[in-house]
């Protein structure tokens, strides 16, 4: 794993914030020149410690008013292998997020879709059918307070 100094650190708070900050804007919040920033982006890609640069949509925007968590435990006598099994879950365009998690569910999926009824079309021919299923529960989030907020890199 790379150590990361203060600048990294400030280069990683601030593009966290704004990835479509100019190296000149980006240098001038960190206090660096432009060439050294350009240089310490690229390394800190190279070592994977930026992904990628994602274009954030607003899923109201899109129609996509509902965002429901489905827990789903499963038989693991009756699979080969669980992670195979929700492999097919992750393609899946509603699923936003898959979590294998500690507790009394398996897995953890966030998805958004346009209403309940589209919901409930997604469980009932999507993952009721899965070989393997034991248990699903669904939980409708009411409001999302905070999504998608950048990671601590400070310290």
């Amino acid at each position: 794993m790379e150590t990361l100094d203060r600048f990294d650190r400030r280069i990683l708070h601030a593009l966290q914030r704004d990835a479509r900050l100019t190296l000149a804007s980006l240098a001038e919040a960190v206090n660096l020149s432009p060439s050294q920033c350009s240089r310490r982006i690229a390394r800190l890609e190279e070592n994977g410690v930026i992904l990628g640069h994602d274009l954030r949509l607003d899923p109201e925007a899109l129609g996509l008013k509902v965002t429901a968590f489905i827990f789903l435990s499963v038989d693991k006598g009756r699979m080969a292998s669980p992670r195979d099994a929700v492999a097919e879950l992750l393609a899946r365009d509603e699923v936003i997020d898959c979590h294998a998690v500690t507790g009394s569910h398996d897995f953890i999926l966030k998805v958004r879709v346009a209403d309940l009824a589209e919901l409930s079309h997604f469980l009932s021919t999507t993952i009721s059918p899965m070989e393997g299923i034991r248990d699903i529960a669904t939980q409708v989030a009411m409001n999302t307070l905070k999504e998608g907020g950048p990671l601590k890199v400070m310290p």
